[in-house]
């Protein structure tokens, strides 16, 4: 779990999430870079049942994915990625 701030500043406990799938070499990139941060996650790999279902719920179809409360970065994103890293880390939450 880690502190995310909602839209009107608040901060709420949330779990971040990350959907992968074996031999996705983007998912790999997300999770070394999301570790350098010493961000904490989860990793949802799709191949398993549940974890694809809450993806295709998500309205995303295609790894890496990650969730972290309202806001969802579809793949190796880096400008989204460092927006949520700031976001965890206190720096800014926008």
């Amino acid at each position: 779990m880690a502190a995310v701030r909602d839209l009107k500043g608040e901060t709420a406990m949330t779990e971040i999430k990350v959907f992968t799938s074996p031999g996705c070499s983007a998912c790999a990139q997300v999770k070394e870079y999301l570790n350098k941060a010493d961000i904490e996650y989860t990793e949802c790999n799709i191949l398993e049942q549940e974890a694809a279902v809450e993806l295709k719920e998500l309205g995303a179809i295609s790894v890496p994915c990650v969730v972290a409360g309202d806001m969802v970065i579809r793949g190796f994103d880096k400008p989204k990625l460092d927006a949520l890293i700031a976001c965890l880390t206190a720096e800014a939450c926008a």
